[in-house]
């Protein structure tokens, strides 16, 4: 009888060691959820309201911040020049206190339509948005 329990046990050990390990193989293939401190492409963001929504505000609070200084330009909003926006050609997120995005906004001033960089965190707990940065893009 004791070697009975002792078979019985051996086998149970092995079926628990194949699923764990069946289990964590199949973690080590799935789709890279977001973790905290890395970006993540955003696809599709010409379809994506929110994206388009965010790259909208920044613009929009650039010509707030704009306005309110009175034309003089920032060094985190060095583009002394109202803005229209036209659309977000790609963007980025990262999990922090809240959710960054790193967006290419394409965005009209008096030369044409030209990119530009903006940094918008939204901590959607506070149901609040703050542009971080606007910077003309090197392309």
């Amino acid at each position: 009888m004791a070697r009975t329990v002792t078979a019985s046990t051996t086998l149970l050990l092995i079926s628990v060691l194949v699923v764990a390990t069946t289990a964590a193989d199949a973690a080590a293939h799935a789709a890279p959820a977001a973790t905290v401190g890395g970006r993540r492409d955003i696809k599709d963001v010409a379809a994506n309201k929110e994206v388009q929504s965010l790259g909208r505000f920044a613009v929009a609070e650039h010509n707030r911040r704009l306005r309110r200084s009175g034309g003089v330009a920032t060094s985190s909003d060095p583009v002394a020049v109202l803005l229209s926006f036209r659309a977000v050609a790609a963007a980025q997120e990262q999990v922090v206190s809240g959710v960054a995005y790193y967006l290419k906004v394409i965005a009209r001033d008096d030369r044409g339509d030209r990119p530009f960089d903006a940094v918008v965190v939204v901590k959607a707990w506070l149901k609040s948005r703050e542009l971080v940065s606007f910077t003309p893009s090197p392309k």
